[in-house]
């Protein structure tokens, strides 16, 4: 079957497993209509085939299948990250040296350019998105420009790190609104910059920002082989390892935990939580990790196990373990406390409270309402809560699917 199309691999495995669209449909948990759609040649998204994949007992991997894409039109983003791509992957001429262009005119100053990077920090945890669209393209080409003068001693050091630092950034941005391949290509140079210095905290956000954005990509077994890999590299010593190690450490097993959760591994997705559940009790609380401006700690893995019951078909153990969350130990991430409360109100949807779900929803746009555009599982989520009273969805209901700009 390798060179079958996904609609043939799905026939031919109902087949064999004995089933009815009708029945695939009921163990799926998906709509006749989908089924029949995806056996006539049509496509559906990565969460539909992991419904797929665990009724018919493979991993979602097993769907994947090789071919060109469809031709689209192309987009007005390809113009409004112009000069993002030409910061992040500028040209190459016959010298074969980038060509950054407009480097910064200024006399090089390490402190003011970390103080940018800071301010650019802060900017991407409120959600500043337009901002950051504005000044990231012109501070990457400065990070350019520092490096390139500082060839030696500990100012080459530090502009390598400022510049390994100011690309992550940039690359966890550019995930955020979508643009994964040029995400990527961000963090592979932040990636080399911080093993240049041999920073491996710093490398570490790389890695994981890396496994952020193939897996938003649905490259579930690279990703779990990427983040395994790299955490065997590095495993500290609980005894002796510093809060930025450990931080590092638990994000990689967490990455790789919410690949196998997505890849039908469900198992294997709870023990990661658990691994990384040990790093975050080591530090007791949140612990802020300034090489990946994020916060780690006995909250951060607690986090993922609502959605890993979900992925499994579990909303009611979801809900559970959502209640049960840690206390008194420090705040989340800002992005990853809304995730997590997407996943409640999914888990509150599927448990028959599409009006607590709503709610839930509301709030987020409420508080963080760039955040919430740029969510593919929010446009997913609102889709099911108008579909779950086709007839007469609510008023609020209607609002939020507006705000999400999707069809009622």
């Amino acid at each position: 079957m390798q060179d079958a199309s996904i609609s043939d691999r799905v026939r031919e495995l109902r087949r064999r497993r004995g089933m009815t669209q009708e029945e695939l449909a009921e163990q799926a948990n998906l709509s006749l209509a989908v089924i029949k759609k995806l056996e006539q040649g049509g496509t559906c998204r990565m969460e539909t085939y992991h419904h797929l994949a665990r009724a018919l007992g493979v991993t979602t991997v097993w769907f994947a299948s090789a071919g060109s894409p469809e031709p689209t039109e192309a987009t007005v983003d390809e113009v409004v990250l112009a000069d993002m791509r030409s910061a992040i992957n500028p040209p190459v001429g016959f010298a074969g040296r980038p060509l950054y262009g407009t480097a910064d005119g200024d006399h090089p100053d390490l402190a003011r350019l970390g103080r940018a990077v800071s301010a650019v920090a802060a900017k991407y945890h409120a959600d500043a998105y337009d901002d950051l669209a504005v000044f990231m393209p012109a501070l990457v080409r400065s990070a350019h420009h520092h490096v390139e003068v500082y060839n030696t001693g500990e100012q080459r050091q530090e502009a390598l790190r400022l510049r390994a630092d100011i690309t992550g950034l940039v690359g966890r941005y550019l995930i955020q609104i979508r643009a994964h391949d040029l995400a990527l290509i961000a963090l592979h140079a932040s990636l080399r910059d911080a093993l240049e210095i041999g920073d491996v905290p710093l490398a570490t956000a790389s890695v994981s920002s890396q496994a952020w954005a193939m897996l938003r990509q649905g490259r579930l077994a690279e990703v779990e082989r990427l983040c395994v890999d790299t955490a065997g590299q590095i495993e500290p010593k609980m005894s002796k390892a510093s809060p930025d190690e450990l931080s590092g450490w638990g994000y990689l097993l967490l990455r790789a935990a919410a690949a196998a959760s997505r890849n039908n591994r469900a198992d294997e997705a709870r023990e990661y939580v658990r691994a990384a559940g040990a790093a975050g009790a080591r530090l007791g609380r949140q612990h802020e990790n300034l090489a990946g401006h994020v916060a780690f700690g006995p909250l951060t893995p607690a986090l993922l196990g609502p959605e890993i019951e979900l992925l499994d078909g579990r909303p009611d153990q979801a809900l559970e373990l959502a209640r049960d969350l840690p206390r008194d130990v420090g705040a989340a991430n800002t992005s990853g406390w809304d995730r997590h409360r997407l996943d409640v109100a999914r888990a509150k949807l599927q448990t028959g409270d599409p009006e607590k779900a709503t709610e839930i929803m509301q709030t987020i746009r409420a508080e963080h309402p760039s955040w919430l555009r740029y969510q593919q599982y929010g446009r997913d989520i609102t889709r099911e809560l108008l579909g779950s009273r086709p007839r007469m969805p609510s008023q609020a209901m209607l609002d939020l699917a507006d705000f999400m700009g999707v069809e009622p």
